[in-house]
C-alpha cells in the first residue's frame, strides 16, 4: 500500500485539529515523506518541546485514516508516555484531542483480553491504533512474551503476527531519540520484524546519528522567538547569595505571585484553575530527599504531601500522582526529580524552574527548561507573570549579565543575531534597546544607566508574537501610518527584586475590576443607535397592472392549435413478381380530434381565482375586482367568447402565463432602502478586566514613546480608566485632547465591546466600519469621531466610511425613539495635532450633524 500526498487533507486537519503553523508544516513535511520514501524507511519530525508535538501525532494519525491506513503502532519510552498517549486518544478524558477526526481503537498489550479487539482485527475498516512501551518491544518479559509474542487464544494468533501481517502498517516513534540510546540496533530490529511500510519519529532533541533522517526541523530558539510557548526569565539575585535555603526561599516567592496571578485570571476568565508548580532538577536521589525535607519545613511548605519526589525508584503511585498535577484539586507544589521526566511530560502549570546545577551550563537546555514552556491556556494571555516561567539563577546578576550574550545564543540560536537589548524596559513605553549582533559582549556589564541600578534586561524580537492576545492588527486592512515596528519579549535577565515588583503589578492588576464611571455626571448606561439595512418594496396590488399589456399578452393565445389524429393508411401493391404486398403510409389531410370544451365562465373564474391566490395580492373586494379586470382583458385578447371556448390544455397553458406575468410584475418593482434604528444598552454587562498592568499615559510625550495596542491609565474623562490605542498621531493624540479641553464632558474608546458599527458599501460589497470614539460635548452632544493620517483622506475606503456616517447621522437623528442629538467628524493627523482644543477639531475636521 501507498500513500499519496494529499495538499488539500493536510489543510483540511489542521483546519479541524487548530494546528499551530509549525505543526501543521511539520504534517505536511510528514506527508510528503510518506509519499517520496520506499517501503520500511525511516524519518523524523524535530519540533520543539512545548510546541505540540502530541497534535502532529494526531494529525498524523487522521492523515492516514484519512488515507485508507487501519493499523498504527504508537511506540512510547515508558508507561507514563503510554498512559498520556491512551488518554490522548480516549473521548471524554481531559487531555484528549478535540477535533481529531478518526475514532480509533486503542489497544495495548493489558486491552488484548477484550473481546472488541478480537472482533477489532477481524474488520479491515476498523482504525486500529497499538501504543506499547519501548520495554516491551526490546526487552520483552515473560508476561509481554505471552500476550504479544505468542498465539493468543482469544484473537487465534499472536499480537505481532497480525503487525506483520498488515500491509498498512505504521510506526510512530515517540521521544524517538531515546530508542538509540544504546539500543539502536535493538530497536531497529523490533521494528524490522514488523516490516512498516513507514517509521515516523517524533522527538524534540533527535540523536546524532538519525539528522540525515529529518524532514522537519522546528527548534527551540524559534519556539522562543516566536512566542509559542512561555517567556524564560532568567531570575537572579542582586547580592549573589545562592545558599539552597535561599535559593528554595526565592523560588517558593516566585510560585506564590504565581498561584495569586493564575486564581485571579482563572476567578476573571471562568478558565479551569491548575495549581503553579516549581520545578526541582537534582543530581542524586540523596540530594533530592534533602531538598525535599528542606522544602517541607515549617519555614517553606510546611507539609511534604505538597512535595513529589520523582526517581527511579519511585513507586507507581507517585508516577499516578505526576498525572494529576493539572487538576484543580492537586496539592502538589513543587517536584523534585532526579533524571527523570526528561521526555513526554507535558503539564503546562510549571511555572518556577530550577536545578541545583549551574543554570547557565544545564538548565538551559531542550530536555530540562521545556519541562516549563507549556502554555497553560494555549496562547499569551498579557500577564507577565502567567505568560513567563522564572529559572533561577546561582550566579549574581551581575554574572549573569556578562554571560547573556553566550546564553542568549543558546536559547534564541541564530534569531539572537536580530535580538535588541532593553535596559530596565518601563511598561507602555517603546524602547528601540542596543542590537545584540553588533558587539561580542552586550554592553550591559555597568552597573547603572541614567543613574539607575541595571535590574531587568529585555531582549526583544522583531514582529508580534504569534501567540500574543492582540494579534488583531495582523488583520486590519488600513495599517496606521505612524506605528512603530513591532516587538516582542525573547526572554528576560531580572533581579529578584524586579521580579517580585512585577508580580505585584501584575497581581494587581488582575484583582481589580473596572467599572464605568459617569465623567462630568453623564448618565450610564448609554443607548447607543444601531442602524439596521433592509430593503423593500411596495406593496402589490392588481390595480397596477396594466389591462393593454395584459391583452396584448392574451392576443398570443387567440389561436388554439388543438391536437389531431393520427390516420394511418393501409394499401396493397405487386412487386416486379407480382405478388401482392401490404403497404402502411400517412393518410392525407388531418382530422381534428374531439376535446372538450370549457365555458367562458369557467375560463374567468378560474383566472381571477389563481390571481388572487399569487403572492403579495391582499383578499380584498378592490383586488378581486381588479382580478376580474385583468382575466377579462386577457381573454378579450384572446378571442375568446361564449362562442369560441378554450379546450382545457389551451386553457392551462394560457392561466399559467397570464400568472407567471403577474408574478414578474410583482418582483420587477425597485426596492427601496429601509433602514430600522434600535437602540443597544451599553455597558452591558458593566464590568471589564484586564490583563497587563497599565502604564500612565503621561510617559507618553513623544511617538517614539508610544506602543500600540498596550493600555494606558490616567484618563479622566473616559468612562473607563483604561484604555488602549492603535496610533499615536490620530487616537493617543484625540484621546489626549478630549482630557484638556473643558467643552469635552465624556469620550468612550470605541472596542469590540461597544456597539457601534457603520455599514458601508464598496463597489457591491456592504462591509462594517468601526470608527474610534464616541465624545459627548458640553452641549451633550454625542460624536462619533475618526481620526486617519494624511495619506489616507482622499482614499476611496475613507471616503466612503465618511459618506455612511454622514448618511448614519441624518438616519439616528431623523428617528422619534432617539433622543440625543448624534454627530460625525472626521480629523486628519494635520488636524489633530494644529487643533489643541476641541473647538478646533470641530473647526478643521470634517463635521456632520
Amino acid at each position: 500500500m501507498t500513500v499519496e500526498y494529499d495538499e488539500a487533507l493536510v489543510e483540511g486537519i489542521s483546519h479541524t485539529l487548530n494546528l499551530r503553523l509549525p505543526n501543521e508544516e511539520a504534517l505536511d513535511a510528514l506527508a510528503r515523506a510518506l509519499d517520496e520514501s520506499d517501503h520500511g524507511a525511516e524519518f523524523i519530525a524535530d519540533l520543539a518541546t512545548g510546541v505540540g508535538k502530541t497534535y502532529i501525532a494526531g494529525g498524523l494519525l487522521d492523515y492516514l485514516y484519512m488515507s485508507g491506513v487501519r493499523n498504527v503502532v504508537i511506540v512510547t519510552p515508558g508507561s507514563t508516555i503510554q498512559r498520556k498517549t491512551v488518554d490522548n486518544l480516549t473521548p471524554g478524558h481531559r487531555k484528549y484531542l478535540r477535533g481529531l477526526q478518526c475514532n480509533p481503537l486503542v489497544i495495548t498489550l493489558d486491552s488484548l483480553e477484550r473481546g472488541e479487539v478480537g472482533a477489532a482485527l477481524e474488520d479491515d475498516n476498523r482504525f486500529k491504533v497499538f501504543v506499547f512501551t519501548v520495554q516491551s518491544l526490546l526487552r520483552p518479559n515473560t508476561n509481554d512474551a505471552r500476550r504479544a509474542h505468542r498465539a493468543h487464544e482469544t484473537l487465534g494468533q499472536a499480537l505481532y503476527d497480525y503487525l506483520t501481517a498488515a500491509d498498512d502498517l505504521v510506526v510512530i516513534a515517540d521521544e524517538h531519540h531515546v530508542y538509540y540510546s544504546g539500543n539502536a540496533k535493538k530497536f531497529q530490529s523490533a521494528i524490522d520484524d514488523m516490516e512498516p511500510m513507514a517509521l515516523v519519529g517524533l522527538t524534540a532533541t533527535p540523536d546524532p546519528k538519525t539528522l540525515n533522517k529529518r524532514v522537519f526541523h522546528y527548534p527551540l530558539a524559534h519556539a522562543i522567538a516566536d512566542g509559542y510557548v512561555k517567556i524564560p526569565v532568567l531570575v537572579s539575585r542582586a547580592d549573589g547569595i545562592k545558599d539552597k535555603r535561599t535559593q528554595m526561599a526565592d523560588g517558593l516567592t516566585l510560585l506564590d505571585a504565581k498561584r495569586e496571578a493564575m486564581r485571579s485570571y482563572c476567578r476573571a476568565t471562568k478558565k479551569p484553575y491548575s495549581e503553579p508548580v516549581m520545578f526541582l532538577v537534582t543530581s542524586t536521589i540523596d540530594e533530592a530527599n534533602e531538598y525535599a525535607d528542606l522544602l517541607a519545613g515549617p519555614d517553606m511548605l510546611g507539609d511534604r504531601d505538597q512535595i513529589l519526589v520523582v526517581t527511579s525508584e519511585e513507586p507507581d503511585e507517585t508516577l499516578r500522582l505526576l498525572d494529576t498535577l493539572e487538576n484543580p484539586d492537586s496539592k502538589i507544589r513543587v517536584v523534585v526529580s532526579v533524571s527523570m521526566l526528561k521526555e513526554g511530560w507535558d503539564v503546562k502549570n510549571i511555572y518556577v524552574v530550577s536545578s541545583v546545577r549551574s543554570l547557565e551550563s544545564s538548565l538551559l537546555t531542550e530536555q530540562i527548561l521545556g519541562r516549563g514552556l507549556r502554555l497553560p491556556f494555549g496562547e499569551r494571555t498579557g500577564n507577565p507573570m502567567l505568560d513567563t516561567v522564572e529559572v533561577l539563577s546561582h550566579d549574581s546578576f551581575a554574572t549573569l549579565l556578562r554571560q547573556a550574550k553566550v546564553l542568549l545564543e543558546e536559547t534564541l540560536g541564530e534569531r539572537a543575531q536580530q535580538a535588541r537589548a532593553v535596559v530596565n524596559p518601563t511598561k507602555g513605553r517603546h524602547a528601540t534597546g542596543t542590537s545584540v549582533a553588533t558587539t561580542d559582549e552586550l554592553p550591559l556589564t555597568f552597573e547603572t544607566v541614567d543613574n539607575e541600578p541595571v535590574s531587568e534586561v529585555e531582549i526583544r524580537l522583531p514582529g508580534p508574537a504569534a501567540t500574543d492576545p492582540d494579534q488583531f492588527a495582523l488583520f486590519e486592512a488600513d495599517e496606521p501610518t505612524d506605528a512603530l515596528p513591532s516587538t516582542h519579549t525573547g526572554i528576560t535577565l531580572s533581579t529578584l527584586d524586579a521580579r517580585v515588583a512585577t508580580a505585584e503589578s501584575a497581581n494587581a492588576i488582575l484583582a481589580r475590576t473596572l467599572n464605568p464611571r459617569t465623567p462630568s455626571g453623564v448618565g450610564s448606561p448609554l443607548f447607543i443607535p444601531q442602524v439596521v439595512t433592509s430593503w423593500q418594496r411596495d406593496p402589490f396590488s392588481l390595480t397596477q397592472v396594466p389591462l393593454n399589456a395584459v391583452e396584448a399578452l392574451g392576443m398570443q393565445f387567440s389561436h388554439d392549435n388543438a391536437p389531431t389524429l393520427t390516420r394511418k393508411a393501409l394499401d396493397a401493391e405487386r412487386d416486379e413478381s407480382g405478388a401482392a404486398h401490404v403497404v402502411i403510409h400517412d393518410a392525407d389531410g388531418a382530422v381534428v380530434a374531439t376535446q372538450d370544451r370549457i365555458p367562458l365562465g369557467t375560463i374567468e373564474s378560474d383566472l381571477v381565482g389563481r390571481l388572487m391566490q399569487s403572492n403579495a395580492v391582499a383578499s380584498t373586494v378592490a383586488e378581486m375586482n381588479a382580478a376580474t379586470a385583468v382575466a377579462q382583458a386577457f381573454l378579450r385578447g384572446a378571442n375568446v367568447t361564449e362562442q369560441t371556448p378554450w379546450r382545457a390544455e389551451h386553457g392551462r397553458l394560457a392561466t399559467a402565463r397570464l400568472v407567471e406575468w403577474i408574478s414578474s410584475q410583482q418582483t420587477s418593482s425597485p426596492a427601496r432602502e429601509v433602514r430600522k434604528v434600535d437602540l443597544v444598552r451599553w455597558p452591558d454587562p458593566p464590568t471589564r478586566t484586564e490583563t497587563r498592568p497599565p502604564a500612565d499615559r503621561h510617559i507618553v510625550t513623544v511617538r517614539a514613546d508610544f506602543e500600540r495596542h498596550y493600555p494606558y491609565t490616567g484618563w479622566e474623562k473616559s468612562v473607563y480608566e483604561i484604555s488602549s490605542f492603535d496610533a499615536y498621531s490620530t487616537e493617543f493624540l484625540l484621546a489626549t485632547t478630549f482630557e484638556k479641553d473643558p467643552a469635552v464632558k465624556a469620550w468612550i474608546r470605541i472596542d469590540e465591546s461597544v456597539p457601534l458599527r457603520v455599514t458601508y458599501l464598496m463597489g457591491a460589497i456592504q462591509k462594517v466600519y468601526e470608527p474610534d470614539f464616541i465624545v459627548i460635548d458640553d452641549q451633550n452632544t454625542h460624536w462619533v469621531i475618526e481620526g486617519k493620517a494624511d495619506s489616507e483622506m482622499t482614499s476611496t475606503t475613507v471616503i466612503a466610511k465618511r459618506d455612511a456616517a454622514a448618511e448614519w447621522v441624518r438616519t439616528v437623528n431623523g428617528d422619534p425613539a432617539v433622543h440625543q442629538r448624534w454627530a460625525y467628524l472626521l480629523a486628519s493627523e494635520s488636524v489633530i495635532a494644529a487643533a489643541g482644543s476641541w473647538a478646533g477639531l470641530k473647526n478643521g475636521g470634517q463635521a456632520f450633524q
